[in-house]
């Protein structure tokens, strides 16, 4: 398992490395890490999904469970966040980070690694459902925690018009048709694919930057200890209890196991959330994503493509 981990995390350490040797500013960085999110990847996506056959390529369980499990995860860690008397500016913060997964970023490299290109298929489908409703839950939990009840229009409008959102729900709509590309189209979406996963860990790595977590160590480790390990072991057990195949049980533990968005901390700052412990979150569950990945591939008994 570690084989098919240990390259997506190179590539984000050679990201980061570019970032300290200076052949990656900040502003070059962020640019790179535009075109992956506004381009590349929804070419990923629109490209992967919408050649699948929708028939046989969804799962509506995995779907179905990785989702409620999202739901019931942003709920359940607001509330606790609230039980635990965290701040305002932090129990919107908090939930986000416990059930916002960095699926594109980083749990697409690694199932494509470990799982090939079926396994890529399968986790894009089930992401055209997660993408948006993460995306929703995030606004949602973060306008709750300010207690504002305004506002909803252009939050929405955002979830909506999110280019990933867009090109997971076009990927979908092709798919449904039966698309069949021309091969000029093909080829130069497939080009951008391509390119999507290394931009989007490069840009990843070179943009991670120490965050102050002092007063913030609390709600940081336990909203760690629930993106990383309590909702990837909900979604392994009641998969395994759905008697789902080894391919959707795998997919499914991996994008649950994906780290915090990194999308996260500026919707988290934007909206008065504590930007210690959204950036910190981010830091810390992409520290931890390689030893959590590994522990899950092997509890799911993954052992590569084919």
């Amino acid at each position: 398992m570690v084989e098919h981990v240990l390259p997506a995390f190179l590539v984000l350490g050679f990201g980061a490395l570019a970032r300290r040797l200076g052949f990656l500013t900040a502003e070059s960085a962020a640019g790179l890490n535009r075109l992956a999110a506004n381009v590349a990847l929804p070419a990923l996506l629109v490209l992967t999904i919408g050649t699948s056959p929708l028939a046989t390529g969804f799962s509506a369980p995995l779907a179905l469970v990785t989702t409620l499990l999202v739901v019931g995860v942003a709920f359940g860690s607001f509330c606790l966040a609230r039980a635990l008397g965290l701040p305002k500016g932090q129990r919107g913060v908090f939930a986000q980070a416990s059930f916002r997964g960095n699926l594109a970023y980083m749990a697409f490299p690694v199932i494509l690694a470990a799982l090939g290109e079926p396994g890529l298929r399968r986790a894009a489908l089930v992401s055209a459902v997660l993408i948006p409703t993460m995306n929703f839950l995030s606004v949602l939990v973060l306008h709750m925690a300010q207690g504002r009840g305004t506002g909803w229009g252009p939050r929405l409008w955002s979830v909506v018009t999110n280019p990933l959102v867009l090109g997971a729900n076009l990927g979908l709509v092709l798919s449904a048709l039966s698309w069949q590309p021309w091969p000029w189209l093909h080829n130069t979406l497939k080009i951008l694919a391509d390119f999507s996963l290394p931009a989007a860990l490069l840009a990843l790595g070179a943009q991670l930057e120490v965050a102050q977590m002092r007063d913030v160590r609390r709600p940081l480790l336990l909203s760690v200890a629930v993106k990383l390990i309590l909702l990837p072991a909900f979604g392994y057990f009641i998969l395994r209890a759905w008697q789902v195949s080894p391919l959707d049980l795998q997919v499914g533990v991996l994008l649950l196991a994906s780290p915090t968005a990194v999308a996260s901390y500026p919707v988290a700052v934007e909206m008065g959330g504590d930007p210690r412990l959204a950036g910190a979150s981010v830091l810390l569950t992409t520290a931890l994503a390689f030893p959590a990945f590994v522990l899950w591939g092997l509890v799911c008994g993954l052992t590569g493509p084919g």
